[in-house]
């Protein structure tokens, strides 16, 4: 009799808080930035201390891959992203965002995986939640005129990806 109410006040309380999320989400997603829209300025900081502006690559192509080190899907894009940075890099600006982690939690994903970005932390979700991510990975393109072009949920496809950033740079 008494598991029987644990386990109904546990299910009452997984409802409640799966309502909540999905309520919180659709609020949030009235404020985020989308495709054709301005790209929302930020600052965060790199994984290396560093502070970056959004605001400061204006003129250039800004790539932002959102990730978690805990995501199976990020770590297996991991390579491909790095491969990707690695060609393009005279084309673009690129940024891994690390979403609501500690250095601490990216750096035990580094030493495990080797894979190394130019990583920036959101450790509150604001940034994330600007560009309305509510997975991952999720991936921003925004052009030399800081408009978002792009938005991609999941692992993005990377032939097209290189041929956004190839046109964007034409432009």
């Amino acid at each position: 009799m008494k598991q029987r109410k644990i386990i109904k006040a546990s299910v009452l309380i997984f409802v409640t808080g799966m309502l909540l999320v999905m309520v919180m989400g659709i609020r949030g997603q009235g404020t985020a930035v989308a495709i054709g829209d301005e790209a929302a300025d930020f600052e965060l900081e790199s994984y290396d201390g560093e502070i970056h502006r959004l605001s400061d690559y204006h003129g250039e192509v800004v790539v932002l891959s959102f990730f978690s080190t805990w995501c199976k899907p990020c770590e297996s894009a991991a390579p491909k992203f790095i491969e990707f940075r690695e060609k393009y890099d005279d084309d673009m600006v690129f940024f891994t965002i690390v979403k609501a982690e500690s250095k601490n939690s990216l750096t035990r994903f580094i030493d495990r995986t080797g894979y190394v970005n130019p990583y920036l932390m959101d450790f509150d979700l604001s940034v994330s939640n600007s560009f309305g991510i509510i997975g991952q990975p999720e991936t921003i393109v925004i052009d030399k005129e800081g408009i978002i072009t792009d938005h991609f949920i999941g692992s993005p496809p990377f032939d097209l990806l290189a041929k956004r950033v190839s046109d964007l740079n034409k432009e």
